[in-house]
C-alpha cells in the first residue's frame, strides 16, 4: 500500500535523477525492463513492476540520528538521493569533507555520491522527521548485464 502511496512522489524522485544523472536514470530505466524481460525472474516481474522507482533501494530513518558514514555498497559515480520530510525545523546535513553544513529542512532533496562523500544527519530534538534515501545496488545492474556506467558530465546536462 505504501509503494502504490507514494507513487506520486517516487515519479518526482526519478525526475529529479533525470534531470541531474540522466546517464545514470537511463541505465537504471534499462536494468527495470531487462529484469522484467528476463524469463527465469518471472515470480519477480509483479514486485518489479509495483515498484515505483528507477532506484533499485530504499532506506528509510525516523527521528534518529545517522552518524558519518560511507555508502559503502554503491558505485563512486553514482547518485544518492536524499528526501527530508515531516515537521521539524533543526536537521542538518552534513558533508565534512566539503565544508557543507545544510539546514535539512521538511521537503529538501539533495543528490551526491553517498559513497564519495562521508555525510550524516543530526537528530531532531522537537517534531517529526523521516529521511528517505534512494540508492542502487550495482549487484542488480550486474545481474541484469548492464554496466554502471560513468561519470556525470556537466556538457552532457546541458544537451
Amino acid at each position: 500500500q505504501w509503494l502504490r502511496d507514494s507513487e506520486t512522489s517516487f515519479k518526482l524522485v526519478d525526475a529529479l535523477l533525470a534531470t541531474v544523472h540522466p546517464e545514470l536514470h537511463r541505465r537504471s530505466s534499462a536494468v527495470r525492463k531487462q529484469l522484467l524481460a528476463d524469463e527465469e525472474i518471472t515470480d519477480l516481474h509483479e514486485l518489479i513492476k509495483a515498484w515505483p522507482a528507477v532506484f533499485t533501494a530504499i532506506s528509510v530513518v525516523h527521528n534518529r540520528e545517522t552518524p558519518f558514514h560511507r555508502d559503502s555498497k554503491s558505485a563512486p559515480q553514482w547518485y544518492n538521493l536524499f528526501l527530508s520530510v515531516g515537521s521539524y525545523t533543526d536537521a542538518i546535513l552534513e558533508l565534512p569533507s566539503l565544508g557543507i553544513r545544510a539546514r535539512y529542512m521538511p521537503g529538501t532533496a539533495a543528490l551526491f555520491s553517498g559513497l564519495l562523500l562521508r555525510h550524516g544527519v543530526s537528530a531532531v530534538d522537537r517534531g517529526d522527521h523521516i529521511g528517505y534515501v534512494f540508492y542502487m545496488h550495482p549487484s542488480v545492474f550486474h545481474f541484469a548485464l548492464i554496466s554502471v556506467g560513468k561519470w556525470v558530465e556537466y556538457s552532457s546536462l546541458c544537451t
